[in-house]
């Protein structure tokens, strides 16, 4: 994870900024007072969150050409002053404050929340059609009148709509951008399938928020709209408004509205101009334009041809490129190939985007001047990595063709691919070839391949190491597998093959979880996180990195799951987990609680590390394992040995530590125990210790157990796992060797078609207690316990070391016999493996 620097509150001129209230991945939101004692929303721009200068530049350009016309539109949000300070860094500009969602104009900075259509519909689930028909129709007008000014926003999504004095309005304008600019900004889901810079684009967010608005799903379910139970006028507003979803959304942009205006008219129940009409007098503006110009010609020859000569020997722009060839677009429309001379419409700014395969995509803008002609003669830089819009092929000779959110390869992965794997590899094969018509005469057939999901997977991670180093993917791009359905026999698209079925005609087991795939090429995305406590101050970690103190923001986080620690000496450790969605503002949110003193025979929900411990007989254990982080804590305070990084996907924080020996676990036991009789926590006879065997064995639920020692009662209850009495194991029900840890380890043995969403080690607690409120004692790590696995013979014969004992299984474990409750295994007590740890009893003083 990439972090910025925590930043102070900029100075804005003439305004005290008060507290920071909005983030984005390009800027922050504070609200400020201005010198009349105004409340005001600030927007700041920092220029190190751009990876360009020249793209910052831009941004700035498009709010300067922005702010007048912001001020003349009831659907716009006023921009009151635009300003820069190029020694902090930034650019910023003023806006009417937002109301309050709770309060409306009645505003109090210490506890504001601005009113947002995103925040209103979180809080109430769904909007009621007629509202919803309100809203649209403002925010339309409001694209209307920036599309007549040759703006777009590009970025049109529920938390930028904003409420001030309660009628909603477009805000978040730092993504406006010039009629034609394509480079690719905004929300997944909200952004139009062929992307955003068209006005279309635009009516498609808009009607996206609308579903999401209206439905209260999540807009990557459309078309799915749940059913009606309105009657009457309410039905009548009900079918108009999806009517308007479906149009605003349609796939294909010319299916769309012709104009945000047309849909402003649709929404409020007004007739459309006649589409027969505006053909008719699109036809006949055609056919004057055709006589005016047959009648220039025939003049301009009258003249002698002076005319006709000035205007083609002076172009108003002319676009060279070094090499030449290049496509050049303006918006979605394809003007020709460099070198190219044009006579745009004059004192309009067009954004003019090149295109050449094997080289970077360039933008340049700019507007027509027609007594200064331009001349650009650019030079383009060659590239082997996926651009935008572009076929592509990868080092493997893998065609991709340009989808909305990357590139995806043309054909299933064939066989000629996957065996180039196999054999950089050594993995073993399993799964089937079909062979595909490319025509409907048979010929150009491809052949491709049909495997288990660990080996797909095996696959694209393998390919992205190696398009990697071979320079055509870049570190930011990657991967993923998107299954491919087919039918093999009757489809008419495939030659019959045989299957292997049952006598009922279901697919045999083994090829339940098998499928072809494409590849499908995707790009590392950003988004912001913001942490607070009650109270503040309180230390933020993550994989044992210090953050910072709350409150706590972080601009630039890689959007994906993620995880942070809160600590504080006082107060019970705290994990808050969340996703991170591109370009979007996760909140993440800890009431800290005081930590408490032990209570046996109740749970006590935060020992002195922040462990739950639940009553087990006369002790408490800890309800999940002892995690890096309590074991580093020890380390440190005692300057006993620190374990290598043994923690598989190397995340430390809250994954159990492995690769210790039982006595380094009872010498944490120690530690602990003397730590907490000094913090008050627990009695001056109690004490911290391993789970005894027999304690272990109530712990994961098996009825009293014949033997003596552990070497007597191992195996001796068949048929009882830590889940239950099944097998193959439900899903996720406890971190085993699965197909994801058999394809990112490189493992043979794994439980087919067994899925825990973790490759490797997961972080303690990520699976569900049983009954007594216990986690993880059947996998993640196997756990020392404190008896000696046969107490008659305690050493092994050939080394004549002492035997412990380890029960559970772990992350690598695969065999059902393995997996059975009453199983031990024995091992020598120095031994120090990475599927090895512990956890902790708490035992009452005599």
């Amino acid at each position: 994870m990439t972090v910025a620097p925590v930043r102070t509150a900029p100075e804005i001129r003439d305004h005290e900024t008060l507290r920071l209230i909005g983030r984005g991945a390009y800027g922050e939101v504070w609200m400020a007072r201005s010198v009349t004692g105004a409340l005001r929303a600030v927007k700041v721009v920092w220029r190190e969150d751009y990876d360009h200068a020249d793209s910052f530049e831009r941004e700035f350009e498009a709010i300067k050409r922005y702010e007048p016309i912001s001020r003349r539109h009831p659907g716009l949000v006023p921009i009151l002053q635009v300003g820069r300070s190029d020694e902090q860094g930034f650019y910023y500009y003023v806006m009417e404050l937002a109301d309050d969602l709770a309060t409306g104009r009645d505003i109090r900075p210490e506890d504001y929340k601005p009113h947002t259509l995103g925040l209103e519909m979180r809080r109430d689930k769904r909007i009621k059609a007629d509202r919803c028909l309100k809203i649209g129709a403002n925010v339309a007008e409001g694209l209307q009148y920036l599309h007549e000014n040759k703006l777009i926003h590009r970025d049109v999504k529920p938390s930028n709509l904003i409420f001030i004095d309660g009628a909603c309005r477009l805000a978040d304008i730092g993504l406006v951008a010039l009629l034609g600019q394509r480079s690719f900004v905004g929300t997944e889901g909200f952004v139009a399938p062929e992307g955003p810079g068209s006005p279309e684009s635009d009516i498609f967010s808009l009607g996206m928020v609308l579903y999401e608005a209206s439905t209260g799903k999540d807009r990557l379910d459309f078309p799915d709209i749940p059913s009606c139970t309105e009657s009457g006028d309410k039905l009548a507003i009900w079918q108009r408004l999806h009517r308007v979803i479906c149009t605003a959304c349609a796939p294909k942009a010319k299916d769309r509205y012709n104009s945000a205006h047309e849909m402003t008219l649709d929404l409020r129940g007004q007739p459309l101009p006649s589409r027969r009409l505006v053909w008719y007098w699109a036809a006949a503006g055609m056919m004057t334009l055709t006589l005016a110009v047959g009648f220039g010609m025939w003049l301009a020859q009258r003249q002698g041809g002076l005319t006709l000569e000035v205007q083609k020997g002076t172009p108003m722009l002319t676009i060279k490129t070094e090499p030449e060839g290049a496509e050049v677009f303006a918006g979605e429309d394809t003007l020709g190939i460099t070198p190219l001379t044009l006579n745009p419409e004059e004192g309009v700014p067009v954004i003019y985007q090149l295109r050449l395969p094997g080289h970077k995509q360039m933008e340049i803008e700019h507007i027509a001047n027609r007594s200064r002609p331009a001349e650009y003669d650019l030079r383009l830089e060659a590239t082997r990595l996926p651009q935008p819009g572009e076929r592509w092929t990868n080092s493997l000779g893998i065609a991709f063709k340009p989808a909305q959110s990357g590139h995806i390869s043309a054909q299933p992965i064939e066989i000629k691919y996957f065996k180039r794997f196999l054999e950089a590899t050594g993995r073993s094969f399993e799964g089937k070839v079909v062979r595909a018509s490319l025509t409907d005469t048979g010929k150009d057939a491809s052949y491709f391949v049909v495997v288990p999901v660990g080996d797909a997977e095996a696959f694209r991670f393998w390919m992205t190491d190696t398009d990697r180093a071979a320079g055509v993917l870049s570190q930011e791009h990657h991967y993923e597998v998107e299954p491919f359905y087919y039918v093999e026999s009757g489809s008419g698209s495939n030659e019959d093959m045989p299957e292997d079925r049952d006598s009922e005609g279901n697919l045999a087991s083994e090829e339940k979880n098998w499928q072809a795939f494409h590849l499908r090429v995707e790009r590392q995305t950003y988004g912001s996180v913001v942490i607070r406590t009650s109270p503040e101050k309180v230390r933020v970690f993550q994989y044992d990195e210090f953050l910072g103190y709350t409150p706590l923001e972080l601009p630039r986080v890689r959007s994906g799951l993620v995880e942070y620690e809160l600590r504080e000496e006082g107060f019970s450790d705290v994990v808050l987990e969340g996703e991170v969605k591109p370009g979007a503002l996760l909140e993440l949110f800890s009431d800290m609680q005081t930590r408490q003193a032990v209570t046996f025979g109740r749970e006590w929900k935060a020992n002195g590390l922040g462990l739950r411990l639940v009553p087990l007989g006369e002790v408490m254990i800890a309800a999940v394992e002892t995690r890096r982080r309590d074991y580093l804590e020890f380390a440190k305070a005692t300057n006993a040995r620190r374990p290598g990084n043994q923690d598989a996907d190397g995340r430390g924080g809250t994954q159990p530590i492995v690769g210790i020996d039982r006595d380094e676990a009872r010498a944490f036991c120690e530690w602990l125990t003397e730590r907490e009789r000094n913090a008050g926590l627990i009695g001056a006879k109690d004490r911290y210790r391993l789970p005894t065997d027999e304690e272990w064995s109530r712990a994961v639920g098996l009825p009293l157990e014949r033997g003596s020692t552990p070497a007597e009662r191992n195996g001796r209850i068949r048929g009882i796992y830590p889940w239950g009495f099944d097998w193959p194991p439900p899903p996720n029900v406890e971190n085993l060797a699965d197909i994801h840890a058999g394809r990112k380890a490189n493992m043979e043995h794994f439980i087919p078609g067994y899925e825990d969403r973790f490759p490797q080690l997961a972080p303690v607690g990520a699976f569900a207690p049983n009954e007594r409120g216990i986690c993880a004692l059947g996998g993640n790590v196997a756990e020392w316990v404190d008896t000696d696995f046969d107490s008659s013979s305690k050493t092994d014969p050939k080394t004549k070391k002492i035997m412990g004992t380890v029960r559970g299984g772990s992350w690598q474990t695969a065999n059902p016999d393995e997996l059975l409750s009453s199983v031990r295994v024995p091992m020598s007590v120095d031994s120090r493996r990475p599927t090895v740890g512990f956890r902790i009893v708490l035992e009452r003083g005599k």
